[in-house]
């Protein structure tokens, strides 16, 4: 009988160490979740949402009455851009469950203005700003200049720029409090973004034991942004107008009203360029290649001036703000063709679109007077009107809509299939890509064939440019 016992007692004891053994070798799992009970998982996120990290860990389930909190290396890391962030601890969902929740969200993807009393003035970061203060990402994006790693900053009296190393104090406070808390001359606030289609990795390990490793992935959805003119047509160059911008990646704060960059150019290609090394854009790739002219400085002649061309290309960190005093960018047009407001053909093209309301993802342009907003004394018959619109997030997302003064007599550019059907999707290195004018005009000798120019952009490649000549 006492043995009985006895053997009860080591059968109990052994099982009792099995389940112990068994608790302290759990492997902990890891996900995202769309709430703060971690109740939806989520492995598809749009940018500007919020998600928390969820955290299974069995081993930290310390004290089966309370909920137990734990501090531990958690982090979420973008392998593209390089943005790498963090939460400040894990809280669990209630006494004895053993799920973790971040005590805080992470928010894919923010905006942060340089200018507290011009709020479109922003640039994309990765870090959330709660209370004036830097929250959960302190890592931004980087870029390699041949072997050496840099970061994209911009600090009290410097426009964003890239800087190569480390050789800066970050800043305190966030751009949008320096008019009430100004930084140093030398504090630096890091920029970064967490980009449309990257794949966003988590991390987790177990505190108490390093070999205890959890990850989770999700991906940022891409939303096709919509651009439109709210006429077609119009009567005159001395009415209003609207463009509109659907883009709901660009909604980034439900409880604000934000700002996306428009570009508008009149007759795009149609002149040539106004400085001798033939640099000054005449189309929108050019402007993106050089970031416009210096509508303050240039080179005088007998006919006007030349506007200086900047080398300073468009980027996702300064697609709001160029170099200029005014923040705007310009291009020079050929005054002896266009009736600019300028003496030597200067206007601006990038404009500020407001989103309708909050949380709506609908940005709107409105132009209380066509000729003047754009800079122009007089706008002519048939003059054509592009709207661009680049995601400033997501340069893949480009789109344009054309608007025209009075009428429209013009040629139509298209791509298509082998069958001359209308085509805007293809494969890369399986379709080939077919390009059609439709122009009366072009056809001048009606016994000969005859060849027309049409120029090719892709302003995702870093304003990759080609001209092909098509035959008749």
């Amino acid at each position: 009988m006492n043995r009985s016992i006895g053997l009860g007692a080591i059968a109990c004891a052994i099982a009792v160490l099995v389940l112990a053994w068994s608790a302290a070798a759990t492997d902990a799992q890891m996900y995202f979740s769309s709430d703060k009970d971690g109740q939806d998982r989520v492995t598809l996120v749009q940018e500007g949402s919020e998600v928390w990290i969820v955290v299974v860990d069995n081993d930290q389930n310390i004290d089966c009455d309370v909920r137990d909190k734990m501090w531990p290396w958690a982090l979420v890391n973008d392998q593209k851009t390089g943005a790498l962030g963090g939460v400040d601890g894990l809280e669990e969902t209630g006494p004895d469950t053993g799920v973790f929740v971040s005590m805080q969200p992470i928010q894919i993807g923010t905006r942060e203005s340089f200018a507290a009393a011009t709020p479109w003035l922003h640039t994309h970061v990765v870090d959330q700003i709660i209370d004036g203060e830097f929250d959960e990402f302190g890592w931004g994006h980087y870029y390699y200049l041949g072997d050496r790693r840099g970061w994209f900053v911009g600090s009290a009296t410097e426009r964003p720029k890239f800087s190569l190393g480390w050789g800066y104090e970050l800043a305190p406070h966030p751009p949008s409090d320096w008019a009430v808390d100004p930084p140093d001359d030398d504090d630096y606030f890091m920029m970064g973004r967490l980009e449309n289609m990257d794949t966003l990795v988590g991390a987790y390990i177990d505190p108490n034991d390093t070999q205890d490793v959890a990850i989770a992935m999700m991906k940022i959805i891409d939303v096709e942004a919509t651009i439109s003119w709210d006429r077609e047509i119009y009567e005159d160059a001395n009415g209003a107008a609207t463009i509109t911008v659907v883009d709901s990646d660009e909604n980034l704060n439900c409880n604000e009203v934000e700002f996306i960059p428009v570009f508008i150019i009149v007759n795009p290609g149609s002149w040539n360029p106004q400085d001798l090394e033939g640099l000054s854009p005449t189309n929108f790739c050019m402007l993106l290649r050089t970031g416009g002219v210096d509508p303050a400085n240039g080179t005088a002649n007998a006919a006007h001036t030349h506007a200086d061309v900047y080398d300073d290309p468009i980027r996702w960190y300064n697609i709001y703000n160029s170099q200029n005093d005014d923040h705007l960018y310009y291009i020079q047009y050929n005054p002896r063709l266009f009736a600019t407001a300028h003496i030597d053909g200067i206007a601006p093209v990038l404009f500020y679109a407001q989103e309708t309301g909050t949380d709506t993802g609908v940005f709107q342009l409105n132009l209380n007077r066509l000729d003047e907003d754009l800079g122009f004394e007089e706008l002519f018959v048939r003059d054509v009107l592009v709207a661009y619109y680049l995601d400033p997030n997501d340069f893949d997302d480009f789109k344009l809509a054309t608007a025209y003064i009075e009428e429209r007599q013009h040629s139509i550019t298209s791509f298509t299939d082998a069958n001359r059907a209308d085509k805007d999707l293809y494969w890369i290195g399986r379709d080939p890509v077919y390009v059609q004018v439709i122009d009366s005009n072009a056809n001048v000798d009606p016994c000969c064939p005859e060849q027309v120019v049409v120029h090719l952009c892709d302003p995702h490649g870093e304003d990759d440019s080609e001209w092909i000549i098509l035959d008749e």
